[in-house]
């Protein structure tokens, strides 16, 4: 499976300390359109019928809409849940915008103590993206409206096993959306003061098969995001952690073809 036209869009670039980003509850205006519905209960039918008791309709945040500029970056959420999630963006993403679930994603790119950006190799059980390689991520949840980084420290623990006391330092580096899927995903910058072979031993096996590593130079990040097993998110990530790391003119001129491989 190979990365589609028009794969990313930027919606929001930025560098934001913890303090710099809020998020807050707003009323649901998620349109309730017949086909569109009976198409959630279709799709659910179907998911039902594979999964049986694994399927379960978790609670997520849907962004309505948000604010970004040098300071800041203001975002407001409404209840959604994994069920308007699988039969819109998941199965149905062409569906009008807004009767779409659009559940708000949170990514990481993690580096180590010793100067790797680690990522995963998603296995065959995960929803979507199977066998590509993806950060360490998974959507806010409800509790953690107030502040999005403690939904990245817990995805950070479920799936790396890493403590608070692992990470040195989290920025927010802004927000893209996969083409495909249409749903936002916020980027973060995650500094650990664990080594690459210690993120590694630690990985749950749960959602990832393995840990992709790759150097922190500009020509290795180029090269893992020509890779087509590289999911647009993955992309994305490594574009917005490249911009701090190695300054705009870097991801200007990556920026055309990302958008439009």
């Amino acid at each position: 499976m190979t990365n589609p036209p028009h794969m990313l869009t930027f919606r929001a670039i930025g560098n934001w300390s913890e303090g710099d980003v809020s998020v807050a509850w707003t009323d649901n205006a998620r349109q309730r359109i017949s086909d569109v519905e009976r198409q959630i209960e279709r799709a659910w039918a179907d998911a039902s019928a594979r999964l049986g008791a694994r399927l379960f309709d978790g609670p997520m945040c849907r962004l309505e809409r948000f604010e970004a500029d040098d300071r800041a970056l203001r975002l407001w959420v409404s209840p959604t849940s994994y069920k308007p999630f699988l039969g819109t963006n998941l199965t149905n993403p062409d569906v009008p915008p807004a009767a779409r679930a659009n559940p708000l994603g949170l990514s990481a790119a993690l580096t180590t103590g010793d100067g790797w950006l680690m990522l995963g190799r998603r296995n065959a059980s995960v929803a979507y993206y199977p066998g590509r390689v993806h950060p360490f991520a998974g959507s806010l949840e409800p509790a953690e409206v107030g502040n999005l980084f403690n939904g990245v420290r817990r995805e950070l623990k479920e799936e790396l096993c890493l403590t608070p006391a692992d990470i040195a330092e989290m920025r927010c580096l802004g927000m893209v959306e996969d083409a495909r899927l249409k749903q936002p995903e916020i980027i973060f910058s995650v500094c650990s003061t664990r080594s690459r072979d210690e993120i590694e031993s630690m990985l749950d096996a749960t959602e990832h098969q393995g840990c992709v590593a790759v150097e922190g130079t500009p020509a290795q990040i180029e090269a893992i995001m020509r890779d087509p097993l590289m999911t647009p998110v993955a992309v994305g990530t490594l574009a917005l952690w490249g911009r701090i790391a190695f300054g705009d003119a870097w991801v200007s001129s990556l920026k055309p073809a990302i958008e439009a491989r």
